[in-house]
C-alpha cells in the first residue's frame, strides 16, 4: 500500500504540471495582441512578437549621372583619331615615303626571260 500512495503523489504532481503548463500557454496567446497582418491596421502589420508595428519609410536615393563631358572627350577622341588615319600627314609618314621611292629608284629594271623555267624534253610523255 505504500507504493500506491506514491505512485498517486506522482500521478497527482504530474497532472498539476500538465495544467500549469497549459495555463502558462492560453495566458500566453490571451495577451498577443494580433495572430496575422488583418488583426492589425492598415498601416500595421504583424510582427513576430505578435504585437502590430507600424510600416517603416523606405526612404530612395536617386543618382543621377552626368555624362556629358566623358561623352564630349570620347567623340573628340574619335574625331581627332579618324583625321589622324586619313588625312593627317606626319613627317614619320613623308620621311618614309621618300626612303621608300629612293630606293625604288636605285633598283635596276630585271630583264624579262623569255624562255620558259622548264625545257621540254622529246623524251617525256604526255597523257
Amino acid at each position: 500500500m505504500t507504493n500506491s500512495k506514491k505512485s498517486e503523489a506522482a500521478t497527482t504532481l504530474l497532472v498539476i504540471i500538465v495544467i500549469v503548463f497549459f495555463l502558462g500557454w492560453l495566458i500566453n496567446l490571451g495577451q498577443r495582441e494580433c495572430k496575422s497582418n488583418s488583426d492589425c491596421g492598415s498601416e500595421a502589420y504583424c510582427g513576430s512578437d505578435f504585437a502590430c508595428h507600424s510600416y517603416p519609410t523606405i526612404q530612395k536615393t536617386i543618382v543621377q549621372y552626368n555624362l556629358f563631358w566623358p561623352a564630349v572627350i570620347i567623340g573628340l577622341a574619335i574625331i581627332i583619331a579618324t583625321w589622324i588615319l586619313k588625312d593627317g600627314k606626319f613627317r614619320l609618314r613623308e620621311e618614309k615615303k621618300q626612303a621608300v621611292e629612293q630606293k625604288a629608284e636605285e633598283k635596276e629594271q630585271v630583264e624579262e626571260i623569255s624562255e620558259p623555267y622548264y625545257k621540254s624534253d622529246s623524251n617525256a610523255r604526255t597523257p
